[in-house]
This record gives C-alpha cells, sequence and structure tokens, in this order.
C-alpha cells in the first residue's frame, strides 16, 4: 500500500471499530482452536485413535492445505466485488457448524462405542471447517487492510496475538484439567473440549457478523480460477517480489515436517501422559504472548522483512531443542521435571507461527496495489501449497526414519530459510519510509 492510501486508511472511520471488532473476532477463534490444539492436543487424540502416523501428518496436511488452496478460488470471485463482507460470512457460518457434531459425536456412549467413526468424522469435519475457512482468508485480509493503515498492523495482528493468548491461557487450564480428569474417560474429555471449541467460535462468528466493510473497494475486472491459474508465470515475472516472498514462505513451511509430532514424540518416546498437553498449551500461548509485542514493535518500526527474519532463527531453535532438551534432563538427572523443559519446544513454536504470520501478511499487504491486493493474497497462500504435504510427509518418514532423525531434517531446512529470508528486501526501506 503507497503512503497516500496508508493516509486514507489512518482517517477511514472504521479504523477504530474494525480493530476492536476483528482482534475479538481473531482472539476468540484462536482460543476456541486452543481447546484441541493442532500441536499440542489434536496429534494426542489421533493417536489415541489410531497408531499410524501418517494419518497424524494428515490431519495437520488438512489444516495447511484447507488454509491455502482455497484462498485463489476465493480470489477469482472477490476480486470485482464491491462487497467482500458476505465472503468472510457465510462460509464461517457453514463451516464452524459442523463442530457441534464432533461435540455430540465425542460426548456419547453411541460415538465412544465407534472410535473409527470418531476418527473419520473428526478428519471430515476438520478438513471442511478449514477449506471453508480458507475461502475466508483472502476477503478477511484485505477487509483488514483497507482499514487497518500499514502504521498499525504491527501493533494490530500482534494484538490479536495478544488478547488471543490471554483467552488460550485459560483454555489451556480447561485442557490440562479436563484430559488429567480420571472421572472423565476417554472420549467423553475430549467431548468436552469439543463443546467449548463450538461455543468460543460461535463467539467469534458473532464478531464477524460486527465487521464494518468500507463502500467501494479498488476493484479489478473480473477474472476466472483458469485465467489466474494461467496467468501466473506472467504475475510472477512482472511482481518479482511477491515471487521472492511465496520462494521464502515455502522454505518456512520446512517447519511443518515435525509440526505434529512433537506432541506424539513426548507420549511415544518420553512417556509423559496426555494431560501435559495442557501444559504444552500453556507454553505455546506464553511463547505467542511473549512474543507478539516483540514482532508488532519489529513490524512497526523495522518493517515486515525483520519480523520474518527473526522468526526464522526461532523456527531453527524448535527442532534444536527438541532435540537437545531430553538428554540433557537425563544428564541432569532430572526426569521428573521432564515435562516442563520439553514444553519449551512449544514455546518457541508459538512465538514462531506469530512471528510468521505477521511477517508474511504484512508484507503482501504492503507489496500489493489497492486493486490486486486479493490477487496477492490469493497467490501467496495457493502458490505455498508445497508447504501443505510437509506434515504428511514428515507422518511418511517416520515409517523409516526416528523421531530425532526428522527433527535434524527440520533444522537443516531451517538453515536454508534463514539464508533465503535475509535476501528479501523491505519495501518500506525501499521506498523511503523507514531507514
Amino acid at each position: 500500500m503507497t503512503q497516500a492510501a496508508g493516509a486514507r486508511a489512518v482517517s477511514h472511520p472504521y479504523t477504530r471499530w474494525n480493530f476492536v471488532v476483528i482482534v475479538l473476532d481473531a482472539a476468540f477463534f484462536g482460543g476456541a482452536l486452543a481447546f484441541v490444539d493442532p500441536v499440542a492436543v489434536l496429534p494426542v487424540l489421533l493417536s489415541q485413535l489410531t497408531d499410524s502416523e501418517v494419518i497424524v501428518g494428515l490431519m495437520s496436511t488438512l489444516q495447511r492445505a484447507g488454509w491455502l488452496v482455497p484462498q485463489l478460488i476465493a480470489t477469482s470471485f472477490v476480486l470485482h466485488r464491491p462487497r467482500r463482507k458476505p465472503f468472510v460470512l457465510f462460509p464461517v457460518l457453514i463451516g464452524r457448524a459442523p463442530f457441534l457434531l464432533l461435540a455430540f459425536a465425542f460426548s456419547t456412549a453411541w460415538g465412544a462405542a465407534r472410535p473409527q467413526m470418531l476418527l473419520a468424522s473428526l478428519i471430515a469435519v476438520w478438513g471442511f471447517f478449514f477449506f471453508l475457512d480458507g475461502l475466508v482468508g483472502v476477503p478477511w485480509h484485505d477487509i483488514c487492510a483497507r482499514t487497518i493503515p500499514p502504521r498499525l498492523r504491527g501493533r494490530f495482528f500482534g494484538s490479536i496475538q495478544l488478547v488471543g493468548g490471554i483467552i488460550a491461557v485459560g483454555a489451556g487450564a480447561v485442557v490440562q484439567r479436563v484430559l488429567a480428569d480420571p472421572s472423565v474417560p476417554f472420549p467423553f474429555n475430549y467431548g468436552r473440549l469439543f463443546v467449548l471449541l463450538f461455543v468460543f467460535m460461535a463467539i467469534s462468528t458473532a464478531f464477524v457478523a460486527l465487521i464494518r466493510e468500507p463502500p467501494d473497494p479498488p476493484t479489478a475486472g473480473a477474472r476466472s480460477l483458469l485465467g489466474l491459474l494461467r496467468d501466473i508465470p506472467a504475475t510472477l515475472r512482472e511482481h518479482a517480489r511477491l515471487k521472492r516472498l511465496i520462494v521464502a514462505q515455502v522454505l518456512c513451511g520446512v517447519g511443518g515436517l515435525a509440526m505434529p509430532f512433537y506432541a506424539v514424540y513426548a507420549d511415544l518416546r518420553l512417556g509423559l501422559p496426555p494431560a501435559v498437553g495442557g501444559i504444552f498449551v500453556w507454553a505455546a500461548i506464553i511463547g505467542s504472548l511473549s512474543a507478539s509485542m516483540v514482532w508488532a514493535h519489529l513490524s512497526d518500526h523495522r518493517g515486515s522483512t525483520s519480523v520474518i527474519r527473526g522468526a526464522a532463527v526461532v523456527m531453527l531453535l524448535v527442532p534444536l531443542t527438541a532435540l537437545l532438551i531430553p538428554p540433557i534432563v537425563r544428564i541432569l538427572g532430572a526426569a521428573e521435571g521432564m515435562a516442563y523443559c520439553y514444553a519449551a519446544v512449544f514455546l518457541l513454536n508459538g512465538a514462531v507461527w506469530g512471528g510468521t504470520w505477521i511477517g508474511f501478511t504484512n508484507y503482501v499487504l504492503e507489496i500489493a496495489p489497492d486493486d490486486l491486493r486479493p490477487l496477492f493474497l490469493g497467490l501467496q497462500a495457493t502458490l505455498s501449497v508445497p508447504s501443505v504435504v510437509a506434515p504428511l510427509l514428515g507422518g511418511i518418514l517416520l515409517k523409516v526414519l526416528s523421531f530425532e532423525a526428522l527433527f535434524a531434517i527440520v533444522a537443516a531446512g531451517s538453515v536454508l530459510a534463514l539464508i533465503y529470508a535475509y535476501r528479501l528486501r523491505e519495501p518500506r526501506r525501499a521506498e523511503g519510509e523507514i531507514p
């Protein structure tokens, strides 16, 4: 976005309203997912329904694919539309409703007697939800960009993580209490978590309905999905910074190889009970909270590339920590504290997620022309699809490799991602906005 466009956004009457409403929407969304955290809780749930590492990886792949792949489809729908909020609200309403079915299935004796049905329904609902959520990504970010000026976006995304983290602290406490309660056996304990997930998603949806969309955004001509796909090479040649951003994002996706398996490693190799999932959720929240304001400050004052580079450094530390913590704890004879020491993996991972989201999102919003912003957002997401298969590939690799070997591969890939991150040019420095 240009400085002029940023000035228009500063004076926009919806800026303050949308800042508060969208922060609460996204914060309750993140808090809802904390009840069945995709990194700390969901993999352990899956390991109790199946012994297949491939299925564990598949769930993480469904999440990433559901978020990234549909965004170019959404672009073909919204690029020429003067109103984009309907393309946020309707998919949200449809995609979140099936969580109520999961809550019912995991809370009844009928479901408990059919674990394969629970597994199948969990996979189906998870994939459906993230596909619909992926359709929301482009119009939601476009509305954010049209009402939140560049100089506020670091604080905006940082506030989402801060408020969402505070909500998720309570979710982590509930997770630990529910999963450690012997009076609530499996799968009824997870049924309670799905009920809470649905309630918090409903609150988030209410805030989505309150978002105010600026009228008459700059629109490009109507483009079919096939036309967008056919023009991808020319678009990337014309917009080299977008191409470099996508390459960097794909390289940073290497962390996804091991993402769902840190909790499984704690369960199967370290012998930690499922209830430590609450500790891991807390650690991820603390990591996200402690880093969110750092990322926000860097984004607003040093630019989005500083955030991307910082997140790449922390991403390298995640697998290294997973490799080093267990032997160090054993050498020190402090096995009783293994859960709290190993939680450092999730603390660092929480910081990584926030940094990559703020860094890559702000970068693409800053380099995108106003009328092509949905196209840039759609291409950024959809062309990052190679990272989608990373968790599934990680599950396949675990068939022939150890957890430690997988973590070492992720560390090596993270080094390459860090090197490439330093090749990105800061958009605001190129335009003379920051020194």
